[in-house]
C-alpha cells in the first residue's frame, strides 16, 4: 500500500504540475486487478479492468508478476505489456510455460494490474494465487535398465512434456508423454550406479518439485562383452550400462552361453563355463527375458604338446602334460578337464602349474605303450607321442646277509625318491629309491637268525626276489681291557650289533648299562658306579637277542 500511495502521489504531482500549465481539467487513468486464475503448473491468466483511460496520452497497460515474496512494482517482477491502446472494461493476459523460481520455498504469484501514461503509472490493488503442488503416487516399475520406458502415476496438473524434468540420480532422464495423472520417461544411461543399487528420482513440474518421489533400482543394461574367442574357463569383460561394481550383489547378473547360465555378482565378468559348445550365442537376461548380444562365443580347442617324463612312467607314478589353450583355473562340471590313456576310463586331472596338468596314474596300469586323450570343454583332442608304461623289477639284492639294521641294496627299476616297503620273511622295512635303479633299506630289528625271502611291494604287484637273504645273530668275540675302575671305557667287539644305542645295552653280571656308541662291530661302554667291585660275566643284548662273553671282566677299587 506504500508503494501505491507512492505512486499515486506522484502520479498527483505530475497532473497539478500539467494542470496549472494548460489551463484544462484533469482526468487521470483507473485501473482494477480482479482475479489470477491458475491453469496448471506453467499457465496462468491474469485479469484486469480498466476503469477510465483517462485524458492524457497513454503509453503502456498490462501486469506485473512476481514469484516471489516482494510485491509486483515497476523494480520488482515480471512485466506483461498488453500495448500502448487500452480501452475502458475487462481483459486478461495468458501465460504458458511459466517458472517458478523457487517452488520449495514458495508456491504463491502475485500480480497487479497497471496502466501508465505521460504523467506516470497508476496500479491496481496487489492480488495472489496459489499454484498447485504436484504428487506422485505410484511406479509402473521400480527397477529397470537404461532404455526402458518407466511410468509415474500422480497429479501432475496436465503439465506439457518440456515442461517436466525428471532426473534419476543427477542423470536427466527424456520424457515421452506426459499428462494429468501419468508421465512417461525413458531411464537414462549414465546414472552412478552399479547392478542393482538404489537412486533417488526426482520429479518437477515447471520448476515445482512434486510430492512423494521414489527410488528407483538400477539393472545393468548388458550391450556386447570382450573377448569372443578363447578356451572354457576364460574371463570375459562385459560392456554396458549400471554393471556390477563389487558392492551390490543382492540381485545377480545372468549371462547364458547358450543354454548354459553364468552369473555375476561382485564384477562385470563372467567365466566362460566349461560345459559350453564349441560356438554359442550369449545372452544378457533380465527379468526372466533374454536379449542376444552381439557375435558369437568360439571355444578355441587345447593343444597338448608334451608329455612327461618321456622316458617313461611307472604305474601311480604322476604324468605331466603341457600344452596350449589350457584354462587357468579347475572346474567341477561334467566339462572339467579330464584325461584318458588308451580305452581306460577318464580321469580327472588337475592344473599344475600354467598351461600344464597332472595326471596320478592308476597303480593297476599294465606296462606297455597308449594314446593319451585330453577331454575339456566341447573338445576331445589327441597326443601326438604315446605315453610309456614301465614295469617295476626287483632283480638282486646285496650283501647277501647281515644282521638288524644292515644296509641292503636292492637292484630294480624304481620311481626315485618313492618308497617301498620290503618283506624279510614274516617282517618288513621301509626303503627308500636313491635312484632309479636302486632301493635301500635296511634289516628290520626283532628279526630271528636264519634264511629269509626279500619281496618288494610295488603299487601294482608284489616281486620276490631271487635267492635268500641270511639274518645272521650278533657276536661278542672280545672285550678290553679286562679290569677296570667305575668310569673305566670298554671296548667290546664282535659283528652283527644293530647299529645305534637305542635298541643294544650291556650287562655288568645283572645290571644294565647303556652303552656310549654302537656300530655293527664295535660297542663302547663305561664301567658303572653302581656294582660290587669283583669278577662278572659281560653280556650283550642287541636287537632283543642276548649273547655273553665266557671270560669274566673284574671291577676294581
Amino acid at each position: 500500500m506504500k508503494k501505491l500511495a507512492l505512486f499515486s502521489a506522484i502520479y498527483l504531482v505530475m497532473a497539478l504540475t500539467f494542470s496549472s500549465c494548460k489551463k484544462e481539467k484533469f482526468a487521470p487513468p483507473e485501473i482494477q486487478s480482479l482475479s489470477i486464475k491458475v491453469n496448471s503448473l506453467s499457465s496462468i491468466t491474469f485479469i484486469g479492468n480498466v476503469l477510465n483511460t483517462g485524458n492524457q496520452n497513454t503509453k503502456d497497460y498490462g501486469f506485473i508478476y512476481s514469484t516471489t515474496n516482494g510485491l509486483p512494482s515497476e523494480s520488482v517482477g515480471t512485466k506483461v505489456s498488453m500495448g500502448g491502446s487500452p480501452s475502458k472494461g475487462q481483459f486478461s493476459k495468458t501465460l504458458t510455460n511459466l517458472i517458478v523460481t523457487n517452488p520449495s520455498y514458495s508456491n504463491t504469484i502475485w500480480a497487479r494490474a497497471y496502466i501508465t501514461d505521460e504523467n506516470g503509472t497508476v496500479f491496481g490493488a496487489a492480488i495472489s494465487a496459489q499454484l498447485p503442488q504436484p504428487t506422485t503416487s505410484g511406479i509402473s516399475s521400480s527397477s529397470g535398465k537404461s532404455g526402458d520406458i518407466v511410468k509415474f502415476y500422480g497429479k501432475y496438473h496436465n503439465p506439457t512434456a518440456n515442461n517436466v524434468t525428471v532426473n534419476f540420480g543427477n542423470v536427466k532422464a527424456k520424457v515421452i508423454s506426459a499428462a494429468d495423472s501419468e508421465i512417461a520417461v525413458e531411464v537414462p544411461s549414465g546414472v552412478n550406479a552399479g547392478h542393482g543399487q538404489n537412486v533417488p528420482i526426482t520429479i518437477s513440474i515447471s520448476g515445482s518439485a512434486a510430492v512423494n518421489s521414489t527410488y528407483f533400482t538400477m539393472l545393468a543394461n548388458v550391450k556386447d562383452y570382450t573377448p569372443k574367442t578363447g578356451p572354457v574357463g576364460t574371463i570375459v569383460s562385459l560392456i554396458g550400462d549400471n554393471l556390477p561394481n563389487g558392492y551390490y550383489s543382492s540381485t545377480p547378473l545372468s549371462i547364458y552361453f547358450g543354454d548354459v547360465l553364468t552369473t555375476a555378482y561382485y564384477s562385470s565378468q563372467v567365466t566362460v563355463p566349461f560345459t559350453v559348445g564349441a560356438r554359442s550365442q550369449v545372452y544378457f537376461a533380465i527379468n526372466g527375458q533374454k536379449q542376444a548380444l552381439p557375435g558369437e562365443f568360439t571355444v578355441i580347442a587345447p593343444q597338448i604338446t608334451s608329455i612327461s617324463p618321456s622316458s617313461g612312467i611307472y604305474p601311480g607314478q604322476t604324468l605331466y602334460i603341457a600344452g596350449a589353450n589350457f584354462p587357468s583355473q579347475s572346474d567341477a562340471s561334467s566339462g572339467r578337464p579330464m584325461v584318458k590313456l588308451g580305452n581306460g576310463d577318464y580321469q580327472i586331472v588337475y592344473l599344475q602349474s600354467n598351461n600344464t596338468y597332472g595326471l596320478n596314474t592308476q597303480s593297476t596300469l599294465a606296462e606297455g605303450e597308449y594314446t593319451l586323450y585330453l577331454r575339456l570343454g566341447p573338445h576331445e583332442v589327441q597326443a601326438a607321442d604315446k605315453v610309456k608304461v614301465l614295469a617295476y623289477t626287483a632283480t638282486g639284492f646285496s650283501p647277501s646277509s647281515g644282521g638288524p639294521g644292515k644296509e641292503i641294496n636292492i637292484s630294480g627299476n624304481f620311481i626315485q625318491g618313492s618308497g617301498y616297503t620290503v618283506s624279510f620273511g614274516a617282517s618288513s622295512s621301509y626303503g627308500n629309491a636313491t635312484s632309479s635303479t636302486n632301493l635301500r633299506v635296511y634289516v628290520p630289528s626283532g628279526i630271528n637268525a636264519g634264511k629269509v625271502k626279500l619281496t618288494v611291494d610295488f603299487p601294482n604287484k608284489k616281486v620276490v626276489i631271487p635267492g635268500d637273504f641270511e639274518i645272521l645273530g650278533p657276536v661278542f668275540s672280545s672285550f678290553t681291557p679286562v679290569s677296570g675302575v667305575a668310569g673305566t671305557l670298554i671296548t667290546i667287539r664282535g659283528s652283527n650289533f644293530f647299529p645305534g644305542t637305542y635298541n643294544t645295552y650291556v650287562k655288568f653280571g645283572t645290571v644294565n648299562v647303556s652303552p656310549i656308541s654302537v656300530t655293527e662291530n664295535t660297542i663302547v661302554v663305561a664301567v658303572p658306579s653302581n656294582v660290587n667291585p669283583g669278577a662278572m660275566k659281560l653280556s650283550v643284548v642287541t636287537n632283543g637277542q642276548t649273547i655273553m662273553h665266557s671270560d669274566n671282566f673284574t671291577i676294581t677299587n
